[in-house]
């Protein structure tokens, strides 16, 4: 993500690198390559150290090594199986006698003319010596080592000391990684041709900063990268590299910078806040059945204080399931309301819409409140009224799916917008969203708890406030652990428990077909027909889990709900559920998030083992919310890896969100669970998370002093950064 200088090499596109074609540069162009600079962050994976030729006689089992020999024969053979491969026996130029064997198994014309008898060439390769003496033409030679496909380069002739060829393969080499339509060779002159006059280029961070921490400039880093100097000492693996782990540094720092930018560009709007005409969020509280927590009181009374500061907010609200943060921004929902003004809660899947939706709306026609719902499915006359009503102003508060996006809703005077499961939804919609009002309030929800260092680094744009624990009456579930031998088993206590009436959940990790499943899609249609075929490894399809409850209880009442069904069906069937017209509902994972019936107290899952951590806790916070014993129960579709077992005993085990989403992290990755690669901020190159979180207070440090002294910025970078922070500020990172 370095804004690399506007100089050659650097800038130059790499269409114009010599040799590359057409749809090699196309490829690279889809995974965010453009450039020479961009070309350079593909890091290499090792280096091979040709600093000196060391005599045949110095190989070690299983060592690389760079020497010097002539070719003293060379043969086809055939394997058994009647493979060709080519053998060449080399013997050391050291006068030592030390022979070595090198074998080639494919491009064997180009090898067989290379290794001509007679020949000098320069070979780096590791050494493996057989457990058997190599023998050729019916001599033996103990301990001779094997090299296998190395590289050989022929070298010249060479009279009284003149170089053979030898001193410009010395040196330290980089490896890189295969990638489709460049070979590592190719690519080690593409790189060699992209660093060419690199040394030229302007310094990119102001140099007496970097001086005063000890660290040099990303352009000179990058070339020791991908060409160390040949220097004594041991080789470290690039990403060990001082100069590598000094841009992660200098890359986190500049992510930092461009957060403060972005956060002191939005703090610079004077924003009026206009007082309450009716205490609507006093009366909505008064309204609940229940008073709020201690732990709720305090995050309203935080995100609340927040909303009345004189500039935009930007808050990420987290809480694991059941925290209930529906209250608190219900609450904040109302005050907007109360002062006038419009408030919006967009969910992503149009089941949790209604869901919210259902919540709110009778409290809003207690209160005087004109609330909307606005999704695909709402029929096209009523989708026009509520549009023209947001227009006016007539509505107050709206709530629905991604449809609130489009551009033709218009709102007369946005205040707040909330987005629930906000990393479910693309940058271009967020921005979208921003468009209705750039001065709105925004607060997202996350009911995955997010690490407070990996929140500081992904979210710094944000007011991060963390809703503690579950409400009063909601104890964890008993977790349950059976393997594939078990299914029967685990289908049996299922229908046991539906039996002494329960209602309970049944989750399906597909539709039916491999090629996607649509959980969250939002009206697609009803899904295509069941193909029983071979199994899939990510476990049953739904009407497979259908025909086997139907043999463990064929008096179930069952529902089934998915992605791709119509609305109206999904919506009747969740009814009928929450009504107690049915035993057992029989989902995706769409159920994952915000579905609310108390009543229900058990859940099975099948293919729990290809499940994230954070995932199968969401799952298992949709049983026991009525405050009943709940029993979560987790069914492995294939043997459960050493990996899946651990999650399985973080969930036993009880733990809070909080300390699973620590553990997860420490599993998984911050991943897309996290809305990592959604936020809206440039990829990194060099930063992977959460590895590197431990350069993060380094990192602000450094950020803090290159903003205190911006009059030392190069030019070229201070308007990069600005133009970069201008666009990540509108995507508001969290939104």
């Amino acid at each position: 993500m370095f804004p690399w200088p506007n100089h050659p090499p650097f800038n130059t596109p790499l269409a114009r690198m010599p040799g590359i074609s057409a749809s090699l540069t196309r490829y690279l162009a889809q995974r965010g390559y453009h450039a020479f600079g961009d070309f350079l962050t593909i890091i290499p994976n090792g280096y091979q150290d040709r600093r000196e030729s060391r005599p045949l006689s110095e190989a070690k089992d299983g060592e690389a090594l760079f020497f010097k020999a002539t070719v003293a024969e060379r043969e086809l053979l055939s394997s058994k199986k009647g493979a060709r491969y080519l053998k060449a026996r080399v013997e050391d130029l050291s006068g030592r006698g030390a022979v070595g064997f090198l074998f080639f198994f494919h491009v064997l014309p180009y090898f067989q003319k290379l290794l001509a008898p007679g020949r000098t060439v320069a070979v780096y390769g590791t050494a493996v010596f057989p457990p058997y003496p190599s023998q050729s033409g019916g001599r033996r030679y103990p301990g001779a080592p094997t090299f296998t496909h190395p590289e050989v380069t022929a070298l010249r002739p060479s009279w009284d000391g003149e170089d053979d060829g030898e001193e410009a393969l010395r040196g330290i080499w980089p490896v890189y990684g295969p990638m489709k339509g460049l070979s590592p060779s190719k690519h080690l002159a593409f790189a060699r041709h992209a660093l060419e006059g690199a040394d030229g280029a302007p310094p990119l961070f102001p140099p007496s900063l970097l001086a005063k921490w000890n660290l040099k400039d990303p352009t000179e880093l990058i070339r020791i990268v991908h060409a160390p100097p040949n220097l004594p000492g041991r080789l470290p693996r690039p990403r060990e590299s001082r100069a590598f782990r000094s841009l992660v540094l200098l890359e986190m720092a500049l992510w930092r910078t461009l957060i403060l930018l972005a956060k002191e560009k939005r703090q610079e709007t004077a924003l009026p806040r206009p007082p309450e005409r009716e205490p609507l969020k006093e009366r909505f509280l008064a309204s609940l059945p229940f008073s709020l927590s201690a732990e709720q009181a305090r995050v309203l009374e935080t995100l609340s204080q927040s909303l009345a500061l004189p500039f935009p907010q930007n808050a990420l609200l987290q809480g694991e399931v059941g925290s209930g943060k529906t209250a608190v921004i219900s609450a904040l929902l109302f005050q907007a309301a109360g002062q006038g003004r419009q408030g919006a809660l967009i969910a992503p899947t149009e089941l949790l819409a209604r869901q919210h939706f259902a919540f709110l709306r009778d409290r809003a026609q207690n209160l005087g409140v004109n609330i909307a719902f606005l999704a695909g499915s709402v029929p096209a006359a009523e989708k026009k009224k509520v549009i023209a009503n947001l227009a006016s102003g007539a509505v107050s508060l709206a709530v629905g799916t991604q449809a609130l996006f489009f551009p033709k809703v218009i709102f007369r005077d946005l205040a707040l917008a909330v987005i629930d499961e906000q990393h479910r939804f693309g940058v271009s919609q967020r921005l979208l969203l921003r468009e209705k009002n750039p001065l709105a309030d925004v607060v997202s929800l996350s009911a995955t708890p997010i690490p407070r260092s990996l929140a500081q680094a992904l979210y710094g744009d944000m007011d991060i406030v963390s809703l503690k624990g579950t409400l009063p009456g909601r104890a964890t579930a008993q977790t349950l652990l059976f393997g594939p031998a078990q299914k029967e088993e685990a289908y049996a206590l299922f229908v046991s428990l539906l039996a002494k009436g329960e209602r309970g959940f049944l989750i399906s990790p597909r539709v039916g077909e491999e090629d996607g499943d649509g959980e969250d899609g939002d009206g697609l249609g009803p899904a295509p027909p069941e193909e029983d075929g071979a199994p899939s490894p990510r476990g049953p399809s739904l009407s497979q889990m259908e025909k086997t409850l139907a043999r463990h209880g064929p008096d179930l009442r069952v529902g089934v709900i998915h992605g791709r069904q119509e609305n109206a069906l999904r919506s009747a069937t969740m009814d009928a559920f929450r009504a107690g017209d049915l035993d057992a509902l029989l989902s995706t994972t769409i159920v994952e998030v915000g579905v609310d019936i108390p009543e229900a107290n058990v859940m099975m899952v099948e293919g729990a083992e290809n499940m994230g951590l954070a995932q199968l806790h969401q799952l298992r916070g949709r049983v026991g919310r009525g405050g009943g014993a709940a029993t979560l129960i987790l069914l492995a579709h294939g043997e459960p890896t050493p990996f899946a077992v651990s999650r399985f005993e973080a969930l036993q085990s009880g733990a809070d969100g909080y300390a699973l989403s620590e553990l997860d992290l420490k599993l998984r990755g911050p991943g897309e669970e996290l809305g990592f690669r959604q936020s809206g901020w440039p990829k990194f190159s060099f930063v992977k998370l959460p590895r590197d979180l431990q350069y993060l207070d380094k990192a602000r440090a450094l950020a803090q002093e290159l903003l205190s002294d911006r009059a030392s910025f190069p030019p070229a970078l201070w308007e990069a950064l600005s133009a970069l922070s201008q666009s990540l500020s509108s995507a508001a990172l969290g939104i």
